[in-house]
């Protein structure tokens, strides 16, 4: 009977262990189950994120085949141009030697015609009205052969190829929208114009931005400091307690010897290759970005993400203080495009 007894207290409990068990396990499914809708949605969700960047792609694809459709009807509006000034020129040197062997050709009629009325009077019969009429052809027959002026018909390469390549880059230049500076230099009273930077060394391009894009560059040169990018026009224009994107500035700087991009609450420093001596900006309003390029190889630096923006966006400009005579030189500003 103790044996018995003790059997049963086993049984009762295996079976509460294995109760214990068996509620564990369906702990363990549920969290599995958990753990599977998880994955499930982050499955899910990387689908449409990879929809999403294929998207992305496939509008940068169509943008890329726009600008160089852009880029192509430009070359070729351009060399339509070139070979019509090249046809025009043609005719007219053509034009000029129809018209020198025209003249050429009548003055061998009108010679032609008087050997022929020379040699009439020779088979007629002697009379002393022939004597006469001789004399007289002979002093009328001192006509001679003037040959027209002489027509310019080189061809000259240099007026229609030359350096062609960077001639169309150069009319390619005149394609951008260009960055005035403020004219107002009243400084009489600085206190007068609220739209002047009054702390730091900066200035606006006199343009604003509210859509489309908008690319220029910024030779910096040998400088040993610098700023520039784009600003809100609602920028603060006396001394900031920050001075990167959470004050509506999009910069990039050199500072103690660094590129920085201007990122709030630090900035963030950039690695270059190769010394910038000229930076282009390109402001696209409708990707709300900016990103800034090395000039001279067009290799990209850095690029903002601005969100919505609801003010207009001015080029902004800071050529730093003079560093104890090292930073005297200027910023100048171009306006290449394509």
């Amino acid at each position: 009977m103790y044996q018995n007894h003790t059997k049963d207290t086993n049984n009762n409990c295996n079976k509460s262990r294995l109760c214990d068990h068996k509620e564990k396990l369906i702990q363990a499914i549920k969290r599995i189950k958990h753990e599977v809708d998880e994955c499930k949605d982050a499955e899910r969700e990387t689908y449409i994120e990879s929809v999403e960047v294929e998207h992305r792609f496939d509008d940068l694809e169509r943008e890329i085949r726009a600008e160089f459709q852009n880029l192509h009807r430009f070359l070729d509006e351009e060399e339509c141009r070139d070979l019509e000034r090249l046809s025009r020129e043609k005719k007219k040197q053509l034009k000029q030697l129809k018209d020198r062997e025209k003249k050429i050709a009548e003055q061998g009629r009108d010679l032609q015609n008087a050997i022929a009325v020379l040699n009439s009077k020779l088979t007629e019969d002697d009379s002393p009205k022939l004597l006469k009429e001789i004399q007289d052809l002979i002093k009328r027959s001192h006509v001679s052969f003037v040959l027209p002026v002489e027509i310019d018909t080189e061809v000259r390469s240099g007026q229609f190829v030359g350096p062609i390549q960077y001639r169309i880059w150069k009319h390619m230049k005149n394609c951008l929208y260009p960055i005035w500076f403020d004219d107002d230099k009243d400084t009489g009273d600085c206190q007068a114009n609220p739209r002047r930077f009054n702390y730091y060394y900066c200035i606006f391009g006199h343009q604003a931005f509210i859509s489309g894009r908008h690319y220029w560059e910024v030779e910096v040169g040998n400088k040993t400091a610098w700023r520039l990018g784009v600003a809100q026009e609602d920028v603060p224009r006396g001394e900031m307690a920050a001075t990167g994107t959470s004050s509506g500035l999009w910069t990039l700087a050199l500072k103690g010897g660094s590129i920085q991009a201007c990122t709030d609450p630090q900035p963030t420093k950039i690695k270059v290759s190769l010394r910038l001596v000229r930076i282009g900006v390109f402001l696209d309003c409708e990707k709300e970005e900016v990103t800034f390029y090395n000039a001279i190889t067009m290799s990209p630096i850095y690029t903002f993400s601005m969100e919505t923006v609801g003010v207009p966006l001015f080029p902004y400009f800071n050529p730093c203080d003079t560093d104890d005579g090292k930073n005297i030189a200027p910023i100048k500003v171009f306006n290449p495009s394509l």
